[in-house]
């Protein structure tokens, strides 16, 4: 058996998504069909040269049924499931492009060498520590082995990869659960692949740690800009619950909008749910609508005045330097500053928001429910129909299944709850005013703020939080 290459040379993203596209797809009475493909990748080899097998994959990948006709995910800098797609199958692209070799002339032994060299791989900035870990492994696995299997009927070898193929896989059968319905599911194994490690589940972020993310926006953010934005994206992430590409597209329209309602909602389409248009309301509390509201008639404004050849398109969060859109991806990075400037040490993402937002709104219904133990509240989940439905309406779960992972934390922190069982949106309450107003007073006492402007927000603050707890 000849020794493969496994160590590459360095090389950027092999896809690139195309933000406009049109597919051929049948003709009807004499017309042309197409299909939406905007935000689908484009492949090519590490030369540069367009990869026509892979590229035909993902067209193969767009045009199968399910997900309301629309295939996977799009949505997002790097395309979505697109992009996850291309990103695993450019493991094996690099792969046949140093080793000079086929697709097609992959034998097994090649693949079994090919997944070796993923294991192998370890972190830039860590030589110590593995790139990924065996579930990841499998599942670029998984998908290079559904590609080959296109692969192989693109050129009429309908058994390269399947049982007792060139490339040889069994499938293994097991029970998998949606929304508290048992079906059986099939899943392909190669002889490469070892025992997945357990899924591992990330803690939602901790108040002490949010504390110091905010401790450390005072003191890094170099304009009055920067440190007020950095805290409102915390506001948002945070009482919204939402993910960062349902945040990113919030518009100033909609926050003005929102601002007349008596009980302010927001609209925000809802991620990972597989359909194009699905959305879901979000409540924004009385001080958040303040935040934002001044945001917009202040910091937002001030930098569209300073670049006024630049239309204003309307979204809420603005860059500092052009005024142009804040991108998704600059949340991550957002945050991956924050955390340094703050010293902390654990993952401090925006998606920990989203972990700690649905594990309160779990231990909300804990408590409502008197659940005596973690599981006899997942049974409560899964006959009570209602009570889920709420409970997914709220965190924008696509299944029953996604929202149970949250189950054990929240009973961690259920008495939180518990004491405040008939009560616990005037608990609320009070906590986020309690936060605003000594984030106030350490901006007068820091000279950020007039003694005049100090006393005008203090009132209103008084004034919003007796409105929510009227309405509580």
């Amino acid at each position: 058996m000849t020794n493969r290459i496994v160590d590459y040379p360095k090389s950027p993203q092999l896809f690139t998504p195309i933000p406009r596209l049109k597919l051929y797809d049948y003709l009807s009475q004499g017309r042309l069909q197409t299909l939406d493909g905007n935000n689908m990748p484009f492949i090519a080899w590490p030369d540069g040269t367009p990869c026509l097998q892979a590229n035909a994959y993902m067209i193969k990948v767009r045009m199968q049924s399910g997900r309301g006709g629309n295939g996977p995910s799009r949505v997002g800098s790097k395309g979505g499931s697109f992009g996850d797609y291309a990103g695993k199958i450019s493991h094996l692209i690099r792969f046949c492009y140093y080793n000079k070799l086929n697709f097609i002339s992959l034998s097994d032994d090649d693949f079994c060498e090919f997944i070796d060299g993923l294991r192998t791989e370890t972190k830039p900035n860590n030589p110590q520590q593995l790139k990924r870990n065996e579930r990841t492994i499998n599942n670029i696995g998984r998908r290079c082995l559904n590609f080959l299997a296109h692969v192989g009927e693109m050129n009429q070898i309908h058994n390269f990869v399947g049982v007792g193929g060139t490339i040889t896989i069994d499938m293994v059968d097991s029970i998998a659960y949606r929304n508290g319905k048992a079906f059986k599911h099939s899943s392909v194994h190669h002889r490469s692949f070892r025992t997945a490690s357990a899924k591992k589940t990330r803690r939602p972020i901790a108040e002490a740690t949010i504390a110091k993310l905010r401790e450390a926006i005072d003191e890094m953010s170099t304009s009055e800009f920067l440190c007020n934005r950095r805290h409102l994206m915390i506001s948002l992430f945070e009482e919204l619950g939402a993910r960062r590409g349902e945040i990113q597209p919030i518009t100033v329209a909609q926050v003005l909008a929102a601002s007349t309602l008596k009980k302010p909602k927001i609209l925000v389409t809802t991620l990972k749910r597989g359909g194009i248009g699905l959305t879901r309301e979000l409540r924004l509390s009385s001080p958040l609508i303040d935040d934002l509201l001044r945001h917009i008639r202040s910091d937002r404004r001030d930098i569209m005045k300073r670049f006024k050849g630049v239309p204003d398109h309307g979204f809420l969060f603005v860059t500092e330097r052009g005024g142009r859109a804040l991108k998704t991806d600059t949340f991550t990075t957002e945050f991956s500053l924050i955390r340094r400037a703050a010293g902390v040490e654990e993952q401090a993402c925006a998606h920990l928001f989203r972990h700690a937002y649905c594990t309160n709104v779990v231990a909300d219904l804990i408590a409502e429910t008197k659940a005596l133990s973690p599981d006899s509240f997942r049974q409560t989940l899964m006959t009570n129909k209602m009570l889920a439905e709420h409970a997914m309406s709220r965190t924008g779960h696509a299944t029953l299944e996604s929202l149970l992972d949250y189950v054990d934390a929240a009973f961690r922190i259920k008495s939180k709850f518990e004491q405040v069982i008939h009560n616990v949106e005037i608990t609320k309450c009070y906590e986020r005013y309690e936060r605003r107003r000594k984030r106030l007073l350490q901006d007068f006492k820091n000279g950020k703020i007039s003694k005049e402007q100090y006393i005008e927000r203090e009132e209103a603050l008084t004034a919003a939080m007796d409105r929510d707890l009227l309405a509580a």
